[in-house]
């Protein structure tokens, strides 16, 4: 699995130099997870420690000039394992990333496998490195079969586990591993962030890029998500339906032909993708909707700058319309028709309106 050029991680330096320095005195653990919330640039930050742990002048801060360092540029060092599910089109990590099966569908991951990787030397006499990206990800059987690497990983061999739920691991798992906790990113360096990498539609002007800055909390790959999948004006549309600017009959077609990638092998599974999406967003929105209500700061949340046509919505109205869509968002699992749950969202949406019109006349 090839890697790209790396940047040093914004945000993550303090918590990275401690583990350099706790291997240069031989007390890194050998297998780690860097928890945190998604997007925050976990994956990213194990990339960067594997490096600085490769590199000839480490454990410490990648020099980038030498040998090791260029190799891991190129994704040719042959000690390092990176194992990322999608950027190999796969949506989960199977038990076909952590050993090898004769016997897999054709859809199945086929490269090497992480106990392919550990039985062979370090090719260049020093550390051996897997970076596995969303760990969170495997099924039990992926977990179990991962157990024997976590308790017999070799020596000089440093397993880096990432995930923003790690508590969806077996605890066999994690009594095996350290954790590092990793923190959500300024503001500031989230937007630097979108101004030095980002590309693509949604991200053009400096007031898109300040404002999914914001909405991210800290968390530039969720907004480069964001940008990604339209999120900018379906935000606005919620926003509508509820302000009572735009209607459902309104709102669907123009739901349905909004630009933005959703992932999906096929364009049913993509539909499903941009439904779930909707829902998501819709469900974020009212979350903070129902903070601001309880007196939570507007300029903390997420969607602060937005949350006017919530404000004449009783709390109880507010609840049943995050029940429908949370309904919605099961049924989506359930392969029912995502064109059919959209519109039941939309609606319920729409519902909300009155009570804004509502306060809008008494005030």
């Amino acid at each position: 699995m090839g890697s790209t050029s790396l940047h040093p991680p914004l945000g993550h330096g303090e918590v990275l130099q401690g583990l350099w320095d706790a291997a240069r005195s031989d007390r890194l653990p050998h297998a780690l997870i860097l928890r945190g919330p998604e997007g925050i640039g976990k994956y990213h930050a194990a990339r960067w420690l594997a490096q600085g742990m490769l590199c000839e002048a480490g454990p410490g801060e990648p020099c980038l000039s030498c040998g090791p360092c260029r190799r891991v540029q190129a994704g040719s060092h042959p000690d390092l394992f990176l194992v990322d599910p999608p950027a190999v089109g796969q949506d989960r990590m199977t038990i076909h990333f952590i050993v090898t099966r004769e016997n897999r569908p054709k859809s199945a991951y086929s490269g090497t496998s992480i106990e392919d990787f550990l039985r062979l030397r370090a090719d260049e006499g020093g550390w051996r490195v897997v970076c596995l990206r969303d760990v969170d990800s495997m099924n039990d059987n992926a977990q179990n079969a991962f157990l024997k690497a976590l308790e017999e990983p070799g020596e000089n061999t440093l397993l880096l586990l990432t995930s923003a739920r790690p508590d969806a691991l077996l605890e066999t798992i994690q009594s095996r591993t350290v954790s590092v906790d990793l923190s959500s990113l300024s503001q500031a360096d989230t937007l630097h962030i979108l101004e030095r990498d980002a590309q693509g539609p949604g991200l053009e002007e400096l007031s898109q890029r300040e404002l999914l800055a914001r909405w991210s909390l800290g968390a530039p790959g969720k907004a480069m998500m964001l940008a990604e999948s339209g999120g900018v004006p379906m935000r606005s549309m919620i926003v509508d339906l509820v302000a009572g600017r735009l209607v459902p009959d309104e709102a669907g077609p123009a739901f349905w032909e909004l630009d933005g990638e959703f992932p999906g092998k096929t364009p049913a599974a993509q539909r499903r993708t941009r439904a779930r999406a909707l829902m998501d967003l819709a469900l974020e929105w009212l979350l903070d909707g129902r903070r601001h209500a309880a007196r939570v700061p507007a300029e903390s949340l997420a969607h602060g700058d937005v949350l006017e046509p919530l404000g004449g919505v009783p709390a109880g109205e507010l609840e049943s319309c995050m029940d429908c869509i949370l309904q919605a968002r099961q049924d989506v699992a359930l392969n029912l028709s995502p064109e059919i749950l959209t519109e039941r969202v939309l609606r319920a949406l729409a519902d909300l309106s009155g009570h804004c019109a509502a306060a809008t006349r008494r005030s």
